[in-house]
């Protein structure tokens, strides 16, 4: 992925976003993606929902390459990957009842004739993310952050989708309602069988819910795995930084851990450096790590690993 910046006719520069990031998500699998901000997660997403056009590279969903769908086709696709946005506030209509908001995408896709024909799915659909019946007459400023994220995930299954990509679904709400709301996705995979593309930089929550992660730096991949993997054995050196700076509910051991910090600022991806992304903070970093960028390789089963030198 790469967006344009400014510089006139003459000097074109480009912010390359998203470089080599590859990985699958099996049905009914959660992967993931971790990272700090600016890393490219949220683009990502973006990319796989078809938000935006990928520079080149291959998305693929059960086979197809969506990066070549068009009209109808584009329009089904819709149907089966859906989203989770990371405000409620802001991605309900304030003008729309909630009968309008989850009826919509019944309308649009023709699962139902109108949004009064589809008041009994909606209401069943309340029911499901533990929204009482009435709500459906309401507008969403009736309603609390936590109430309306349930209303933007009922929105997002609707149509039964086959993959979900849930943008930090939980950032934005309170820590008890964080765990409610992903009891619930998880209550909802077993229930309907969907993945989940799950962005966040909460490692508590990843850990609780995904069953893979991915660890994204610099617009890369630099470690993916199984979600035990990562959180017992990471590899690579930024993985390991990550997850130190993790608190620990316990004094006694959160005193007594060592905390990595690697000094350095992250690269510039506008003009990203030869070799690794990382070498300006790694302190095991080499000439070779200046020059040649390692590649993401298996260093055990489903664990991989872009590193010169893994932990």
């Amino acid at each position: 992925m790469r967006y344009p910046l400014p510089g006139g006719f003459w000097r074109r520069r480009s912010f390359e976003a998203l470089d080599g990031v590859g990985f699958e998500i099996a049905r009914g699998e959660t992967l993931g993606l971790v990272g700090e901000s600016g890393s490219g997660k949220t683009t990502i997403g973006r990319a796989v929902l078809r938000r935006v056009e990928a520079h080149r590279g291959e998305i693929l969903f059960r086979g197809r390459d969506v990066t070549r769908l068009r009209g109808e086709a584009l329009r089904r696709l819709r149907a089966d990957v859906q989203v989770v946005l990371q405000d409620p506030y802001s991605s309900l209509n304030p003008r729309m009842r909630v009968l309008d908001i989850v009826a919509e995408p019944l309308v649009v896709h023709g699962r139902a004739a109108s949004r009064e024909d589809a008041r009994a799915r909606v209401t069943e659909l309340l029911d499901l993310v533990g929204l009482p019946k009435d709500a459906v007459d309401r507008f969403p400023h009736a309603f609390s952050g936590g109430q309306r994220q349930r209303i933007g995930i009922a929105r997002a299954i609707a149509l039964e989708p086959a993959l979900i990509v849930a943008d930090e679904p939980v950032s934005a709400l309170d820590v008890s309602v964080q765990a409610q709301v992903v009891n619930l996705l998880q209550d909802l995979q077993a229930r309907l069988g969907a993945s989940y593309l799950f962005i966040s930089h909460d490692l508590a929550v990843v850990r609780h819910i995904a069953h893979r992660v991915a660890i994204l730096y610099g617009g890369r991949i630099v470690e993916i795995g199984p979600r035990d993997a990562i959180f017992e054995n990471p590899r690579h050196p930024y993985t390991q930084a990550l997850l130190s700076a993790v608190p620990i509910a316990d004094p006694v051991r959160q005193r007594a851990r060592r905390r990595l910090v690697h000094a350095g600022e992250p690269p510039d991806l506008a003009a990203p450096p030869p070799g690794c992304r990382y070498q300006a903070r790694c302190p095991l970093a080499d000439a070779r790590c200046r020059e040649v960028s390692p590649p993401l390789a298996a260093l055990a089963q489903d664990h991989a690993v872009a590193c010169w030198k893994p932990l």
